[in-house]
């Protein structure tokens, strides 16, 4: 990697479960914003609260945002960047611990609690629950009522645990085929959601069946495959915005918001064309989908990056583009005749670039974590899945090399092994617990010494061979009672605790 992102900016995005802390149930948070507001100020930090109709939904402060992600009973705190600077991980570890120590204690205020787990074990999904649960965000109206979406069968409190690298935008596409072809690792080594509705699942990352279930109802056919990995690895950018943007695919709606998530309007382009064909289109009328009316809609490059968030794979590349362009009309012509030279057109624009990993499962301390002999594996839990992608990324050498020893095919049977059976999983001779191991050892070479304790936790799970699935489920096999009295047990014995 170039000298400019030797120490590259970084940042987490948290998604927690909360449950009560006397039955264990999903808990919707009432005054959670208000309290942890309270608490911020009195450290002399301000926060605005976010609210809609009466409901807090968000507290927004200098060094992030605290939030929900698709409902109240998931909440979701975005930290960061933490600027480039040798140290930077254990800037990012320090606000993970303090920002966990404020959640726990606004929580507790309400009698809620944060639980270890990547997903509810026990959630009744109703059409009612959904309703008062899910996040007041207008991009869910559109998701439901135009695409298709079943999108309520998400709302267990499915959460990861998602690091943000910056990277340079040379290595970029690189950087994303690594991540998405050693996502079995990052799967297995934080598998944590072996339970839904008060059942064994048969998987020890349950969490991941979110986006079939979720999309491949969908009346747009290019939803399908963009919540899967590809075929094959992409050759440069071009390859990535044309398998995102090009045939097969469905734009989404244009938005005069900055916010493409929650915009006050959404208008839609007749016959949903690929992003990529809309662009290339001249003006139209688009229709507004709240209101019937009708626009018209000059394509501009601001929609390339609007719509960057609408593949759900394991891993995502994020970037801004500066207010001075680039031309539409230009980006056009290099992407469609000389795709090679993208990335070194668009450079001179780019504002930002980054890796956004998305295959790790939540993982929190809990007391039986805390109360191990090594305190490092609970105090490296929360901030090792960053770790491990700043390592891989810093050594993204090493880390290609890696990817490239395997077939592209097998690697992507792999996940689905991964989710399946975590470290227990193989695939064509291929064992997922080499895989990790192989992972962790690359990613310890991009580290300095002062952060190798970060990678404690993955490297004790790789030891005792046991995941946050596999210990619940352990656990489970030693109580007594119908399987859902056991794990409601469990849900109580798994409250996170400060460290």
């Amino acid at each position: 990697m170039s000298d400019s992102v030797i120490f590259p900016s970084i940042g987490v995005e948290l998604e927690m479960p909360t449950a009560h802390v006397q039955t264990g149930q999903t808990h919707p948070v009432g005054p959670f914003f208000r309290n942890l507001q309270q608490i911020r100020e009195l450290r002399g930090q301000k926060g605005e609260l976010l609210e809609y109709n009466g409901r807090d939904y968000g507290l927004e402060f200098e060094g992030g945002l605290h939030s929900i992600d698709n409902g109240f009973n998931n909440l979701e705190s975005s930290l960061g960047p933490v600027p480039q600077e040798a140290d930077g991980l254990n800037q990012l570890h320090s606000l993970i611990n303090l920002e966990l120590k404020d959640i726990y204690a606004a929580l507790d205020r309400e009698k809620a609690m944060v639980i270890n787990f990547s997903e509810h074990p026990d959630v009744q999904i109703s059409r009612e629950f959904y309703t008062s649960v899910r996040a007041p965000r207008s991009i869910y109206e559109y998701q439901v009522g135009y695409r298709g979406w079943n999108h309520m069968s998400g709302f267990d409190a499915k959460a990861q645990n998602s690091p943000s690298t910056e990277i340079d935008l040379d290595n970029a596409v690189l950087g994303l085929n690594c991540l998405i072809g050693l996502a079995p690792a990052f799967i297995a080594l934080y598998a944590n959601s072996p339970f839904e509705e008060g059942r064994l699942t048969g998987f020890k990352e349950n969490r991941l069946s979110i986006w079939a279930r979720q999309m491949n109802c969908s009346r747009m056919p290019g939803d399908r495959k963009l919540h899967q990995a590809p075929d094959k690895p992409f050759r440069n950018l071009a390859d990535y915005l044309r398998w995102m943007f090009g045939p097969g695919t469905s734009m989404w709606f244009v938005s005069q918001a900055d916010h493409v998530k929650n915009p006050m309007d959404m208008y839609l382009i007749p016959n949903d064309p690929p992003l990529l064909n809309f662009l290339r289109s001249g003006p139209c009328q688009g229709r507004s989908f709240f209101h019937n009316t009708e626009k018209k809609i000059v394509p501009h490059i601001r929609h390339l990056v609007y719509h960057q968030f609408t593949q759900y794979t394991d891993c995502r590349l994020r970037y801004g583009l500066n207010d001075n362009g680039p031309e539409l009309g230009e980006f056009m012509n290099v992407l469609d005749n000389n795709p090679d030279k993208l990335e070194e057109f668009l450079k001179p624009f780019i504002n930002f670039c980054y890796l956004e990993g998305r295959a790790a499962g939540a993982n929190y301390p809990d007391a039986y974590l805390t109360g191990l002999d090594r305190t490092e594996i609970s105090r490296s839990l929360v901030v090792s899945p960053g770790a491990l992608q700043y390592g891989l990324l810093k050594n993204l050498h090493q880390t290609a090399m890696l990817v490239e020893k395997y077939p592209w095919a097998d690697l992507l049977s792999l996940r689905n092994e991964a989710a399946q059976n975590a470290l227990e999983g193989e695939y064509n001779g291929m064992k997922v617990k080499d895989l990790c191991r192989q992972v962790v050892e690359t990613a310890a070479q991009g580290l300095d010494p002062d952060q190798q304790w970060m990678l404690d936790y993955p490297l004790w799970v790789l030891q005792t061979e046991k995941t946050g699935a596999d210990r619940a489920l352990d656990r489970i096999d030693s109580m007594t009672g119908s399987i859902r009295e056991r794990i409601r047990k469990l849900i109580l014995e798994r409250r996170t605790v400060p460290i």
